[in-house]
């Protein structure tokens, strides 16, 4: 036997110590228990010859990292040092950064801004100059003067010029840079009519501003008053104009705080000595193998550093290094290693956004043993806390120190916004009523992890013909014709639902996957559900795992499967943490739920064999312990991250409230960053444990499973997609593997995919899900000019859901015009509202009411929103609701009606107006059940009548909603979305002269113009709405 030093055997023994706290049990102190996890489950990781125990025990006892008493052990705690690295700051150069400290003595902010020299350009436009200032008793401070108006009252407010210098000077001239028919300049002496008048010193001299509004909304110009004064040079100055017209509700609705920029000191290295807290009793009855290890997957120090500094001379070769990887094309040689370093972006950009949820100074209570703490929008998931979770919390008055003792407290319930935790009997000794806390969010790393074991498993199991598929083996599982009895009877009368299924089942594409291009309404699960049927009936030795990315999709093909399979055949493995009074009554008998010990179950392979259908999420909102025996993950990234969803996706705060939407920042946020739902009904995907990884681990013999089949699988990153793969799936041979390895993939790429949160992983392909990859890259998937090849991919035509003028622009610009609205022989609700009095052309159930709003902000929130669509959309609403049938408006309840918006703060507006401040809305019976959420959270659902408010009224963020895809605008797959979900009636508000700046908005306002659809604040004078300041600077030249 090799002999080890002590300094092997510390190193040993230091990785024994990590993996006690990857899997949640540094708190573990029995040396016998720590004798046997050390001998039957880390030692097991390996194959490489490592020291015994009691060698590693002795290495860790003389160099000061363990005390031992006896048969009690307790490692000695470390000091970390927390640095994080944002990835949204811009890598400079040694020079830049010398350059820019040089100027400013301070550190680049860690969020992008509009560009510095712009705001330097403002400021000197609006400044005084040779004594001569503009005042106005409207001035709102930094050269903004702003004044409300009321509906068809004119209203006249007055500027002063005034000459404060010891010489006369000239104005030349007083012009607004952008006409607006709301406003009027006058003046005695023509100046605004270009005529030039000598100012005395000493003289002050007014310019009258006048505004008729019959709408309300937000008008505003810059007025740029123009200088001469010999012998200097001409001089200008400006001032930015704002009226506003506004209801009592939009009043209501404004800023309640003035807005700051967030400024977290997101630089300031942090060494900490963590003071462990006590974790609830976990209820959970694992008698699933674990016989595959999963790894750390830790990313390199020097991956963050590169980061930090950027294509600097000292980090020049690691970047290079870097850029070159990710630019590589993927393929099979590189698989492992792009999306390994990929998801470690992801991971360290996650530890920047995290830190948006910092607490400081806030109190907590006792409560029988536990300290309670407040956390607003908890109960939205902003960040998402559930049972088993953990946080950090250190006293507000030793946040100075170094090193900062950091308790660590375990999350035991969350009750509306309280959330109790269990921390050490060191903290609870010490705490008194009013101690104030500084609190830290975490997420865990348990997603991430399976992705990259998912990704190295990919290539060792040999999958490239299935990832990287060629060509098939034209093998068929039947020897005569597929003669199917349908289960589904309308299909058909579907050529290409009928045609994917035959395809399926006979499994003519394998070994490459077979891909269902789903578009809007046009019966994707609906198909996936028949070709599962019909493989389990025809194939009585086959074994189907059925998936999808969220809790309520993988609840939904349960429900479909067993109307036709009894649930004897069909098991629902459900994650731990999941509330079971929210698991769907009809699917309880085949899920994973003990009556008798009141816990979720992980059966053996043995036991899971009685069943033929296993299905689960790729990533599931039970948050049960990790395949170590550790607390659940957390978040939403491609696998950890502010827990923005439910039972489902790890990849980023998809499908919450939002994301993706509040300008730089909400990619960061997860707002909506989040389709499926930030409810707190967790559902969707709350925490993140994968039930998928938990299969890989038992390690099912090869050729096991013969059928997967990955529904939504685009609303997924490919690594979260590979889970359900690798490890599971053998691919298709016709000497080892005749009638298996079919792999099934349903989504459309042309909705809404995962979102993420580093900008490098996101600009290198981390959102791409799997499905649209093949698609877009691969031969066999691409479409030729007869269409796609049946034999690897069909395209569903037929759509059930929305009215034909409602599906037209959509289906022009994202679907090649091939889709065909269905015929109904029933009554037909998709025409219900064609005859209501309110739209602008009967018979066309698009309503576009154009409003000239403002963008608005407040708190510490970079969310927009918009008062006056607000205000215009609710007027809407109480006509739909109170119609009562009258006007040619069916009745219609609030369930059936969704608003959406692509900004998280917009729609907590909103939600306030409908819920709270309208007296007439907030009496409505089951008005709480109107849905009010962002373009992720209704993906994958419908409503009769839809409502979209836009937001956007200013152009000067154009520049990062490009860059990050952010909002409505330069993101066509957000626009694609929000339009397809509507039934019967879409009505959009927005602001038309800004959306027309994009060309997909641009097509669906001129399809609205053009078939009497638009109504409200004109259009046609682009200028009159434009931009605000940035088209502003850019008319004086000033913008960069």
């Amino acid at each position: 036997m090799p002999r080890f030093s002590v300094a092997e055997a510390r190193r040993w023994g230091d990785q024994f110590v990590q993996f006690l706290r990857d899997t949640g049990r540094e708190q573990e102190s029995r040396r016998d228990t720590l004798r046997s996890v050390y001998t039957q489950e880390f030692r097991g990781r390996t194959d490489t010859r490592i020291p015994s125990f009691s060698c590693i025990l002795y290495a860790l006892k003389v160099t000061q990292r363990a005390h031992v008493h006896g048969e009690s052990v307790h490692f000695k705690k470390d000091k970390r040092r927390v640095v994080v690295a944002d990835q949204y700051r811009r890598p400079r150069t040694n020079a830049e950064t010398t350059a820019s400290a040089s100027v400013s003595g301070q550190q680049p902010a860690s969020t992008p801004r509009v560009p510095q020299s712009r705001a330097k350009k403002w400021a000197e436009l609006i400044r005084g100059k040779h004594g001569v200032e503009i005042v106005s008793e409207h001035d709102q401070g930094n050269g903004k003067i702003r004044f409300s108006v009321v509906l068809g009252k004119p209203r006249t407010v007055t500027l002063l010029v005034q000459n404060h210098g010891a010489e006369a000077v000239m104005l030349r001239r007083c012009q607004a840079l952008q006409r607006r028919r709301e406003l009027f300049f006058e003046d005695e002496q023509g100046v605004t009519q270009r005529q030039s008048l000598l100012l005395h010193p000493g003289s002050t001299y007014p310019i009258q501003v006048r505004c008729l509004t019959t709408c309300n909304g937000y008008f505003h110009t810059v007025l740029l008053f123009e200088f001469t004064k010999e012998p200097d040079k001409p001089f200008s100055i400006g001032r930015h104009i704002a009226a506003v017209a506004e209801s009592q509700l939009a009043k209501d609705l404004g800023p309640t705080v003035p807005f700051q920029p967030y400024r977290a000191s997101l630089q300031r290295p942090i060494t900490s000595v963590i003071e462990d807290g006590i974790p609830p009793d976990r209820c959970l009855k694992n008698d699933l193998e674990r016989e595959i290890p999963l790894g750390n997957y830790q990313y390199p120090k020097n991956l963050k550093d590169t980061i930090l500094l950027g294509p600097n001379a000292n980090t020049g070769s690691r970047w290079a290094a870097m850029l070159s990887l990710l630019e590589a094309p993927l393929q099979a040689g590189n698989y492992q290693r792009k999306f390994q370093l990929l998801l470690h972006l992801e991971e360290i950009q996650m530890e920047v956004d995290i830190r948006r949820y910092d607490m400081q100074d806030v109190p907590m209570v006792q409560d029988k043993g536990l300290l309670v703490l407040d956390v607003p929008g908890v109960a939205e998931n902003r960040p998402s806390v559930l049972r088993g979770d953990h946080l950090f919390a250190h006293l507000s008055s030793e946040r100075d120190r170094s090193p900062l003792v950091q308790y660590k407290g375990y999350v035991y319930s969350v009750e509306l916004e309280k959330v109790k935790l269990g921390f050490s009997s060191k903290l609870q000794k010490k705490f008194v009523n009013n101690l104030k806390f500084d609190v830290t969010f975490t997420f865990r790393r348990l997603p991430l992890q399976v992705q990259h074991r998912a990704a190295a498993l990919a290539m060792q199991r040999g999958l490239s013909s299935l990832l990287f598929p060629t060509a098939s083996c034209h093998k068929s599982l039947f020897t005569g014709d597929f003669q199917p009895r349908w289960f589904d009877r309308k299909l058909q009368e579907n050529e290409e639902q009928c045609r994917a299924v035959t395809q399926i089942v006979t499994g003519m594409s394998r070994p490459a996957p077979y891909l269902i291009f789903g578009p809007p309404g046009t019966g994707k699960t609906v198909t996936i559900v028949e070709a599962i049927k019909q493989v389990w009936t025809c194939f009585k030795d086959a074994r189907i795992l059925a998936c999808a990315p969220s809790g309520s999709a993988s609840d939904l093909l349960c429900q479909r499967l067993i109307k036709d399979i009894a649930p004897r055949y069909i098991y629902r493995l459900i994650g731990s943490s999941r509330n079971y009074q929210e698991v769907p009554p009809d699917i309880r008998p085949c899920c994973n739920w003990d009556d008798g010990q009141s816990c979720y179950v992980y059966p053996s392979k043995e036991q899971l064999g009685r069943y033929r259908i296993l299905i689960t999420t790729l990533v599931t909102a039970g948050r049960s312990e990790d395949l170590g025996g550790s607390p659940p993950p957390a978040v939403g990234g491609p696998g950890a991250a502010l827990h923005l969803d439910c039972e489902g996706s790890p990849a980023g705060a998809r499908r919450g409230g939002g994301a993706e939407e509040d300008g730089w920042q909400a990619m960061r946020e997860g707002e909506g960053k989040g389709g499926r739902t930030a409810s707190r009904g967790r559902d969707a995907k709350a925490a993140s444990l994968h039930l998928s990884p938990r299969l890989v681990s038992a390690n099912f013999p090869p050729g096991y499973f013969s059928h997967v089949f990955i529904d939504e699988c685009s609303h997924a990153i490919e690594p979260e997609s590979v889970i359900a793969i690798a490890g599971l799936l053998t691919v298709m041979d016709p000497e080892t593997n005749p009638n298996g390895g079919q792999l099934v993939l349903a989504g459309d790429p042309q909705q809404l995919g995962p979102v993420l949160r580093s900008p490098l992983a996101i600009e290198h392909g981390l959102g791409t899900s799997l499905l649209e990859r093949l698609m877009l890259h691969n031969p066999l998937y691409k479409k030729s000019s007869v269409g796609y090849d049946p034999q690897f991919v069909t395209k569903l035509l037929w759509n059930y859901r929305s009215h034909e003028a409602i599906l037209r622009i959509p289906n022009e610009l994202f679907y090649d015009s091939e889709l065909k609205a269905c015929e109904s022989i029933e009554l037909d609700v998709r025409s219900l509202y064609c005859n209501w009095d309110e739209l602008p052309k009967k018979g066309f159930p698009i309503i576009f009411h154009g409003v000239c709003g403002e963008d608005c902000r407040e708190g510490t929130s970079p969310s927009f929103f918009n008062t006056a669509e607000i205000d215009m959309l609710v007027r809407y609403l109480k006509k739909l609701l109170q119609s009562r049938g009258k006007g040619g408006c069916p009745t219609v309840s609030p369930k059936e009606v969704g608003i959406i918006s692509p900004y998280r703060k917009q729609v907590e507006k909103i939600r306030k107006a409908i819920t709270s401040l309208d007296p007439t809305l907030r009496t409505l019976p089951d008005i709480k059940l109107l849905k009010v959420g962002s373009v992720e959270e209704f993906q994958g659902q419908e409503r009769r009548v839809i409502l979209i408010s836009t937001v956007r009224s200013c152009s000067e963020y154009f520049h990062v909603d490009q860059t990050f895809k952010l909002g409505f605008l330069k993101n066509p797959k957000r626009l694609n979305v929000a339009l397809t979900r509507a039934k019967a009636l879409l009505i959009v508000v927005g602001n038309p002269a800004v959306l027309s700046k994009d060309q997909h908005w641009q097509r669906f306002l001129r399809y609205c113009k053009e078939e009497g659809g638009y109504t409200g604040y004109p259009y046609e004078d682009e200028s009159a709405a434009e931009g605000g300041l940035a088209a502003d600077l850019h008319a004086l030249r000033l913008s960069d």
